[in-house]
């Protein structure tokens, strides 16, 4: 029988790409934080997949399961309600936990009936983990998750998350979700030119190569920071990063120099770091009392394109690690570790 004594505590990420998971122990500690390819986008079974992978990778005790998703928005489902119900049950399947709590947002936790039943109070609610954990540390400032694929931009004022709107759709529009990543997101999406030994040169309407390419050639990722296929399934290093950035100007790496493609690399980079910061003075905008003090706090893979952000704004930077106990994962993958710390505060 699980107890509040003995039970400990795991947070789930359900991602279209991914599935990040955070364990803690009975007593709140983090051990382990972790991220596993999932192309939910396949079709369910790679979930299902997936799940037995990481249950592999957790420890044999009671343990109390939270959940939260964003992949319900794949195209593998007709509509988002399927997808939210096609991703509870398979969890509800494969973890065999009577103890499964599916993350609402502000509104709580939600059995699985639940869950079905309020799908929309259910779907793409993951960035609320994240920052309602910052919010517990920060009086007031700028929550920013970076992921592989999007970009998350949440207010906190008076402890509190302050965000305009909570679906996809009002958060597309209010400036609090950008739709670029670090990793996954096609340059054609961040530009539709690059220069090129003087000119401007047009890009080729493809996607022969994604923002990974840019940042692994400017050496703020390494291989190992990704466990997402390339543009051409080729390994990630900067040999074959040159290739796929030539492509996209339609011509091949050896028609210029390495430091001519980092030139370009950093052409990208910036044209990326514009979007985050135009997002980040479109929610700015709402308060316009805040102090220059306030802090940006930077979470996900692309954490580091966050500090570059908080620079530019002239606030002070804060990882998000530093609310995680510092466990080096953890900000990496925020909501997975704040739904396991959430639930060890609240439930402990």
């Amino acid at each position: 029988m699980i107890t509040k004594t003995n039970m400990a505590y795991c947070g789930w990420d359900i991602g279209g790409a991914h599935l990040k998971v955070a364990y803690a122990d009975s007593k709140g500690k983090l051990l382990n934080v972790f991220q596993l390819p999932c192309a939910l986008w396949k079709g369910i079974d790679a979930l299902t997949d997936t799940l037995q992978k990481a249950l592999k990778q957790l420890p044999d005790t009671p343990i109390s399961h939270y959940i939260t998703m964003t992949g319900e928005l794949v195209d593998a489902f007709n509509n988002r309600e399927e997808g939210v119900k096609a991703i509870v049950n398979c969890v509800d399947t494969h973890l065999k936990a009577d103890d499964l709590h599916f993350f609402a947002g502000q509104s709580g936790w939600l059995n699985k009936k639940q869950a079905i039943l309020q799908w929309q109070d259910v779907a793409s609610m993951n960035w609320q983990a994240s920052a309602i954990l910052a919010a517990k540390h920060i009086e007031q400032g700028l929550f920013i998750d970076i992921g592989s694929t999007t970009c998350d931009i949440i207010a906190i004022d008076n402890y509190q998350i302050q965000p305009a709107a909570t679906t996809d759709y009002g958060r597309q529009r209010s400036g609090e979700l950008v739709y670029t990543g670090a990793i996954r997101t096609p340059l054609m999406a961040i530009t539709d030119e690059a220069p090129l030994h003087g000119d401007r040169i047009s890009l080729a309407a493809e996607w022969f190569a994604s923002s990974g390419d840019i940042w692994l050639l400017l050496d703020q990722l390494i291989s190992t920071d990704i466990q997402d296929e390339s543009a051409d399934g080729k390994p990630w290093n900067a040999v074959y990063s040159q290739q796929r950035l030539a492509r996209m100007l339609g011509c091949d790496a050896h028609d210029a120099s390495i430091a001519q493609w980092q030139n370009v690399a950093a052409w990208f980079a910036e044209k990326q770091l514009q979007q985050v910061i135009k997002g980040c003075h479109q929610v700015l905008s709402r308060f316009p009392d805040w102090k220059l003090s306030s802090p940006i706090v930077g979470a996900g893979v692309g954490k580091f394109i966050v500090e570059k952000c908080a620079t530019r704004l002239n606030r002070p930077y804060i990882d998000y690690a530093q609310f995680c106990q510092h466990h080096p994962e953890a900000s990496c993958f925020a909501p997975a570790a704040a739904l396991a710390l959430l639930a060890a505060h609240q439930l402990s």
